[in-house]
């Protein structure tokens, strides 16, 4: 059996190596199984010493990869200047993150450097490799398929911050600042359903937390209605992906027209974002049915065009200016304090009510009044 000081000897031995140089700057130390076999404890016992060095910002521990001496550079010595990587600044939602994230940094001292990565994760490996030994942290939007695990671990083991915002990787915890998209998407749900839908399509933009997090809190809202959960009614994105508003302008459209062609067709759609919604509107208008009395729809994001659009779309709005200024304080926090516990800030939701949804029993009394009376006199 292990003695509970054990894990303080290896600990101590662990860390005079490092301070010794045995294990420089960047190298990866032992597994654990290889320092059971060393001190030949228990894999609790090892991980409670790495734990401590850890603690005490010697070792930082990357997701499947291992434990890895850090860097004594200080981030204090960085330059002034933040990195912002976002999936494209053209689009209006990030548009306003970024205006938050500007004035916050600002007010820091900070400078903000915006680079869009086009949601391709071979752009956000380059401006991660260009950009680390220049700027003092990072926040970034991960794109979706993210393969920069390497990229993201060694930033970790040369101290350089970084925040996670609108989405994240759950493999690693670091700060990250989000909507409440669980609760977002149960909003929308239970709203449809509350109108006497049952039959709810979605239509998804492509994986990523904020996805998979809506999808959530749509299921919620139907288990909590009674309603069984059909796959059939999940749309997924279609197709090679294309530039900025054409991406989502088009699975809009092709995700809908899916959903339509089922042997049972939803009468409401869910779009995870207002451009996807906006996507749908106009191709249920080239189809000639009409939304709401036909089609109910909701978007999300409370992006302007959500207002513009003919009809109105309802759509659970996000506070994309807060979420820019609140990234940019978790990093400051975080350059300031580099050993501190991860933050998650979430960030809530509302659900604006609009021209695109109305009662399904609305739609049917319209239809029986509409429909010309049989027999009698």
């Amino acid at each position: 059996m292990d003695d509970p000081t054990l894990y303080r000897q290896i600990y101590h031995t662990l860390k005079a190596d490092i301070v010794s140089g045995h294990y420089p700057p960047g190298a990866q130390l032992p597994t654990e199984t290889e320092l059971m076999h060393r001190f030949g404890v228990s894999r609790v016992t090892v991980r409670h010493a790495l734990a401590l060095l850890q603690r005490e910002g010697l070792v930082v521990r990357i997701p499947a990869k291992g434990t890895f001496v850090r860097h004594s550079d200080q981030p204090s010595a960085s330059p002034k200047l933040i990195a912002l990587l976002a999936l494209d600044v053209q689009l209006d939602f990030f548009g306003k993150l970024i205006r938050g994230a500007e004035q916050e940094a600002a007010a820091h001292g900070y400078k903000l450097l915006v680079r869009s990565t086009d949601n391709d994760a071979e752009k956000e490996r380059q401006c991660l490799l260009e950009l680390q030994s220049h700027v003092a942290g990072f926040i970034i939007a991960p794109a979706t398929g993210n393969q920069n695990h390497v990229h993201y671990g060694q930033l970790l083991v040369r101290g350089v911050p970084f925040v996670f915002i609108d989405r994240y990787l759950p493999e690693f915890n670091v700060d990250r600042v989000t909507s409440d998209n669980v609760q977002g998407g149960y909003l929308a749900t239970r709203y449809l359903l509350e109108l006497g839908h049952r039959r709810i399509g979605v239509i998804s933009a492509r994986k990523a937390t904020t996805c998979t997090e809506r999808l959530r809190g749509y299921q919620q809202a139907l288990e909590e209605f009674g309603v069984p959960f059909d796959p059939e009614l999940i749309a997924h994105a279609i197709g090679k992906r294309r530039d900025g508003w054409d991406e989502y302008l088009y699975q809009g459209r092709v995700q809908t027209e899916a959903l339509l062609k089922l042997p049972n067709p939803p009468t409401a759609l869910f779009a995870m974002n207002d451009l996807l919604a906006v996507g749908a509107l106009r191709y249920l208008r080239e189809r000639g049915i009409a939304v709401p009395e036909e089609m109910a729809l909701i978007g999300y994001d409370g992006i302007e065009l959500s207002e513009l659009v003919s009809p109105s779309l309802t759509t659970v709005k996000q506070q994309s200016l807060r979420m820019g200024a609140e990234a940019v304080r978790l990093l400051v926090r975080r350059i300031r304090n580099p050993e501190q516990p991860a933050q998650h800030v979430v960030l809530p939701v509302d659900l604006h009510i609009r021209a695109s949804t109305v009662a399904l029993t609305a739609i049917v009394q319209t239809a029986i009044t509409a429909s010309p009376l049989k027999g009698g006199g």
